[in-house]
């Protein structure tokens, strides 16, 4: 993690890097300001996104208190280079959705819109850690929208920043369901593990999540197996381990593996467990 006071991206999401690296990190619920989170989009972009045409499922979704709208309802089917393709966006379908009280949702939106490309690129590199983008934009609620009463809680697996940047939000936080709102600017970082519920308040709000998931010890040590049984020791005894008894093998692994791991470069390492995950999860 970025070290130096309010240095890079992170900082300004957080301000000094270094107490938030100390006290808050992996540790606690905390909201600070983001000045420069309300330019990073609009609502008018999104819908822009959706007349232009180009958004594809399951790059969006459209749902309410859990349940997705019917596909039908919300995506079409174009002829792209002479082929049909199906799950593209229907903006008047959305649009009609979204009027009947259900919240719009971009999954990655990084891969097409390049402000949240540029910070998703540099929170990856500070935190060496894999980080995915959602955008959710909540319609206006009505007398009878339970968004406006309790929220539906859930828990994270990985870390969590919420950047408000249009409208506000109310949250519940944790098991004592504390609460909090969020107005346009504001940054919520919640660790792994911590229970939290959303509602949107009446006039609707448009906000970034941004998951992030640093490299654990299993997937540390998946990356460096699998390099180590690409390795030349490796590569070498496969064709001779037939004649060594169970003990030896132990102790030729015990040995051998040893002196791998104490010559890897953890940076490479880290990056490697990072590229791997990423990987895995695109859409």
């Amino acid at each position: 993690m970025t070290t130096a006071n309010g240095a890079g991206r992170l900082g300004e999401l957080v301000g000094d890097v270094d107490a938030f690296s100390a006290g808050v990190w992996g540790v606690r619920a905390a909201v600070f300001r983001g000045v420069s989170v309300p330019a990073l989009l609009s609502a008018q972009e999104i819908w822009d996104a959706f007349d232009y045409g180009l958004l594809v499922a399951p790059y969006f979704g459209v749902a309410r208190d859990g349940v997705g709208a019917p596909a039908a309802d919300i995506t079409v089917t174009r002829r792209v280079q002479q082929k049909p393709r199906a799950r593209y966006a229907d903006a008047a379908g959305v649009r009609r959705w979204f009027a009947a009280g259900y919240t719009v949702g971009l999954r990655q939106p990084d891969h097409w819109h390049a402000d949240i490309k540029g910070l998703v690129g540099a929170l990856r590199e500070e935190l060496r850690a894999d980080v995915r983008s959602s955008v959710f934009l909540t319609p206006p609620a009505s007398d009878s929208d339970s968004s406006k009463g309790g929220a539906r809680v859930r828990a994270e697996a990985s870390h969590l920043f919420v950047l408000q940047v249009e409208g506000a939000t109310r949250w519940s936080l944790g098991d004592q369901e504390h609460r909090t709102q969020l107005a346009p600017g504001d940054v919520l970082y919640l660790p792994p593990g911590h229970r939290h519920g959303v509602a949107a308040h009446e006039d609707g709000a448009l906000y970034l999540a941004l998951s992030v998931r640093q490299p654990g010890p299993r997937d540390l040590a998946e990356v460096a197996l699998a390099g180590f049984l690409r390795s030349a020791p490796a590569e070498a005894i496969a064709g001779r381990h037939h004649y060594m008894s169970l003990e030896e093998k132990v102790s030729w692994l015990r040995r051998e593996l040893t002196s791998y791991l104490a010559g890897q470069d953890v940076d490479g390492l880290v990056a490697t467990a990072v590229g791997m995950h990423q990987r895995a999860g695109q859409a």
